[in-house]
């Protein structure tokens, strides 16, 4: 299966944030090119994973609620004369917690959140139960078959 989507996959961290490790810098590279290789996404995705006050003010600013949420994508389109482009925000604080409350390792909720954000790129909604349903079914396809161990 080729890596359609690793080099154009950018993984940038806010500042104050303890760096990933290469092998989960890895990790996530490969889960977004098997999520690209099955579903279309922007040509160019950036990840940012960022704090629980940047998240907070996405979170206000482009949906208007408070407080901090898990992972926020947004499809930029296309710029004239560049490829479409997406990206990806995940509060990495957030989702370490949400990995100590379900039991799973830090690096198998930030894949899981990472793939959500690319579902939504692709165009997935989650507007009912049956979405969500369908969209999490999805999300546990692509941890599955990346061999990430819990």
């Amino acid at each position: 299966m080729a890596d359609r989507l690793a080099s154009p996959l950018h993984i940038v961290q806010d500042a104050g944030l303890t760096p990933l490790h290469a092998d989960a810098l890895a990790a996530l590279h490969h889960i977004a090119a098997q999520v690209a290789c099955a579903h279309t996404l922007p040509d160019a995705v950036q990840l940012v994973l960022i704090n629980d006050d940047y998240m907070s003010n996405l979170n206000t600013t482009y949906r208007s609620k408070e407080g901090t949420t898990d992972v926020l994508s947004f499809d930029l389109g296309i710029i004239p004369g560049q490829n479409s482009s997406g990206e990806v925000y995940i509060s990495l604080p957030q989702a370490q917690r949400q990995a100590t409350a379900l039991s799973v390792p830090p690096l198998v909720e930030l894949a899981r959140l990472l793939v959500h954000g690319l579902l939504h790129l692709a165009g997935w909604v989650h507007d009912t139960s049956e979405q969500l349903d369908a969209m999490e079914r999805e999300t546990d396809h692509f941890l599955t078959t990346a061999s990430l161990s819990p």
